[in-house]
């Protein structure tokens, strides 16, 4: 089933004053029925970001007044993760890639672990009376293939691990959310690492954190390079987005600012939205897009959430300009300005007066662009740019490779997330 944003719904449940509404009486609720604040986290034993996250429940729960519940969940359905060997090999190497950074340990041993591993994962973990410890043990030894230890804890029998793992999955979907490593608290999502310091910080406006602890996780900034010495080097960041993608939206103005800062050249190589390639999107991963996006957005002081959604003709139509636009050095501005309208303030992109603006906001002539508008060109070096991104491991975006001077791949990454790291191996780049 596809997703497509409708703009009434979607200024309702990314208003922040219906957002606060929310929050304000499902707290009103559970302080009138005498219950603890209940946190539930779902983990997925064979997903790296639910490995990293295990890490810190324990001190969560010692840092908040809260009942920290852990349930066991199996990986999402194909329509959420339509490209799941890649989601494997990605998450694997990405998940090793950030966790120095919130001083945490994975490594990436370049493969899953066996089926007999996994299937011992589960069994240890759906055996455990204390989750809360022991999903950090029991993960290490299923990234590590240790089938002997699983063996000795795994004390369960297979229907009964089936029947925890699909309790845990059939809760997860009834409470909207399609992915493991994920926590829900009263009415909000919150993915992994990434997302914890939000919900640290809602925790702490609840009042929840327990006197004289501090925050376990801050948001990973980006690092300040200018004035950092960079021996010449210039280096290239390609940069593909996608019109129709609410994070590229909010991640356009901090990758066309990085030449601003840092001895590098971007290279826009747009590609065609997953809807538009006939991946599905469906409604629970749609609405929590969104959510999560205007939240980030919020955060890094991006317009977002008026959006008339640009799916189809209005995502061909800019495409169709880029090209024209890049031979005057400005198809990123392009694009920005596409994003910006569509997403941030309603404009219907698709119309012949939605493309003017959008075209005399980038400095673009609108009656230039009329004259090659709506051509099909644009069609053989999207599906160009889709295929070099899944030759670095990358099918989603926005997505980001760092190349040195010769055209050397040095780095690849996804999702606006990671520009913080992509400045990380800008720098190392530039020092070496």
């Amino acid at each position: 089933m596809a997703f497509r944003v409708n703009k009434a719904v979607s200024g309702l449940i990314l208003s922040p004053r219906m957002r606060r509404y929310s929050r304000a009486m499902k707290a009103l609720r559970r302080k009138l029925s005498g219950q603890r604040p209940e946190v539930l986290y779902f983990h997925q034993p064979d997903d790296p970001y639910s490995q990293l996250t295990a890490q810190v429940l324990t001190e969560l729960q010692a840092r908040y007044d809260i009942n920290l519940q852990v349930k066991l969940v199996n990986e999402p359905g194909d329509d959420a993760a339509p490209e799941r060997s890649a989601l494997q090999a990605y998450s694997r190497r990405d998940a090793a890639s950030i966790a120095p950074y919130h001083n945490l340990n994975f490594t990436d041993v370049g493969q899953q672990p066996s089926d007999a591993s996994l299937k011992l994962a589960r069994r240890s973990l759906a055996a455990s009376s204390n989750l809360l410890k022991a999903a950090v043990e029991i993960g290490d030894a299923f990234w590590s293939d240790d089938t002997d230890k699983l063996d000795r804890m795994a004390m369960v029998s297979d229907d009964q691990t089936e029947r925890v793992f699909r309790e845990g999955t059939r809760l997860r979907m009834q409470l909207g959310h399609y992915l493991g490593a994920t926590f829900f608290f009263e009415g909000e999502w919150y993915w992994g690492i990434d997302r914890l310091p939000y919900l640290e910080g809602r925790l702490a406006e609840a009042g929840l954190r327990l006197s004289g602890c501090r925050q376990i996780t801050t948001f990973q900034a980006r690092p300040d390079f200018m004035g950092s010495p960079s021996n010449g080097k210039r280096l290239t960041v390609e940069f593909y987005p996608s019109a129709r993608s609410p994070y590229t939206a909010i991640a356009m103005g901090e990758t066309l600012d990085l030449p601003n800062h840092y001895p590098v050249d971007v290279r826009v190589r747009p590609v065609l939205p997953m809807v538009m390639r006939n991946l599905p999107v469906p409604p629970k991963k749609g609405f929590y897009i969104l959510r999560d996006t205007k939240r980030e957005a919020e955060r890094i002081g991006e317009p977002f959430g008026k959006i008339f959604d640009p799916v189809g003709e209005p995502v061909r139509r800019v495409y169709s300009l880029f090209s024209w636009a890049e031979e005057q050095g400005k198809g990123g501005a392009l694009l920005k300005a596409f994003t910006d309208m569509a997403w941030a303030e309603g404009l219907d992109t698709g119309s012949d007066n939605g493309m003017k603006q959008v075209c005399e906001r980038a400095g673009l002539d609108w009656d230039g662009a009329s004259k090659v508008i709506d051509n099909k060109d644009w069609e053989g070096w999207a599906e160009e740019n889709r295929l070099q991104m899944l030759k670095s491991d990358l099918w989603g975006v926005p997505s980001f490779r760092l190349l040195d001077e010769s055209g050397t791949e040095l780095y690849a990454c996804w999702g606006r997330d990671r520009i913080w790291l992509l400045a990380h191996e800008i720098q190392k780049a530039l020092a070496s």
